[in-house]
């Protein structure tokens, strides 16, 4: 005999096979032209209505075999446990909450299913590594971060998703709410908290029969400059897209140790604050991308950094140098972006300053 639980976890398994034709049919593009005047009314149930459009949320996230998800204030492991399919045998599932009582009970519920790790997070911290999820969800538990406390949750969770990974809120959107208590954040402010801890919209909706919004981000690091205009002759003057060197950590030690090579931190002040390497120069990215036209400023740099040596950038995961070079190069450097981030030049023996 098979147990109910064991059962389910195999069940689990088997819903990828018929579940991707489902959500493409449900997720089908619609004009926002307005047909009718009740066309947004509020329908569905009075408790978690966009949880009705879960076919279309999925659709949206497109989650794959092998993601790591931290699902914050996960509550009884609803959307947790639907995320199960998606990211197979291989993928995990955070469940974090900060009340106990709901963790007990989630490791309990889910004790057949290894995927859903419920943990005890902190109100102001998710207690997970570095890089470590492809995706950060929230599912109406977003206002419930402490009043100004969302901009550092939100840089918070910047280091611990992947440079490749992404934010995902849905919230009850309170200029459309008719309720007193609204229980939700104006997709406005959200926009501004988001953007000011380095994220940057990809894309946002209204659900329609909800009044909930989704809203996705991604790290800003991840658009580089703009290129330049054409030159009039028919060919852009862009420079080729900058990639990480293929000089060894070997050879950059190498070079650091006989002085002719410097190393810079493109990170931010508070990066550096909490531990930097002895051999590195803070030059953070916002800074550069803010004095990127600014003669002065590429004069002060001059003083600081010699452009008669090799500069080797790095960041904390390898994904701002490659922002950050093509500005260090127009400004007259030898940039070489680093692959190896921070962790990865410690361990490398690179080090650090006391």
């Amino acid at each position: 005999m098979i147990g109910i639980g064991r059962l389910t976890t195999l069940l689990m398994f088997l819903i990828p096979l018929v579940q991707p034709s489902v959500i493409v049919q449900a997720g089908q593009w619609e004009s926002t032209r307005i047909i009718r005047p009740d066309q947004h009314a509020r329908t569905g149930p009075a408790r978690y209505p966009y949880r009705e459009k879960v076919d279309y949320i999925f659709r949206e996230l497109d989650l794959r075999p092998g993601d790591v998800v931290v699902d914050i204030g996960a509550g009884d492991g609803w959307w947790s446990e639907r995320m199960v399919p998606f990211v197979g045998r291989e993928g995990t599932i955070h469940a974090a909450e900060v009340d106990e009582d709901k963790v007990k009970a989630m490791k309990k519920k889910f004790a057949d299913v290894p995927q859903i790790k419920p943990y005890l997070c902190k109100t102001d911290n998710v207690l997970l590594p570095e890089d470590s999820c492809d995706l950060a969800f929230f599912s109406q538990s977003y206002h419930h971060l402490a009043r100004n406390g969302q901009v550092d949750y939100l840089k918070q969770l910047h280091k611990v998703v992947k440079p490749t990974g992404r934010l995902c809120v849905i919230e009850k959107n309170p200029t459309i709410s008719t309720r007193v208590k609204a229980h939700g954040t104006y997709l406005s402010e959200l926009i501004q908290q988001a953007e000011a801890a380095g994220w940057v919209t990809l894309r946002t909706e209204l659900m329609p029969g909800t009044y909930h919004y989704l809203a996705i981000f991604a790290q800003r690091e991840l658009f580089p400059p703009e290129p330049k205009e054409s030159s009039g002759n028919g060919k852009n003057t862009a420079d080729q897209p900058i990639t990480h060197t293929q000089d060894s950590l070997e050879l950059v030690g190498k070079r650091l140790a006989n002085g002719t090579a410097l190393l810079l931190d493109v990170r931010e002040q508070d990066e550096w604050d909490a531990g930097h390497l002895s051999q590195a120069t803070l030059v953070p990215l916002s800074v550069l991308r803010e004095q990127d036209n600014s003669d002065a400023y590429a004069e002060q740099l001059a003083k600081r950094i010699s452009k008669e040596k090799i500069l080797y950038c790095h960041c904390r995961s390898g994904s701002r140098v490659l922002v950050a070079a093509p500005i260090l190069k127009k400004l007259g450097y030898d940039i070489r972006p680093l692959k190896a981030g921070y962790g990865d030049l410690l361990k490398a023996g690179f080090p650090k300053a006391k």
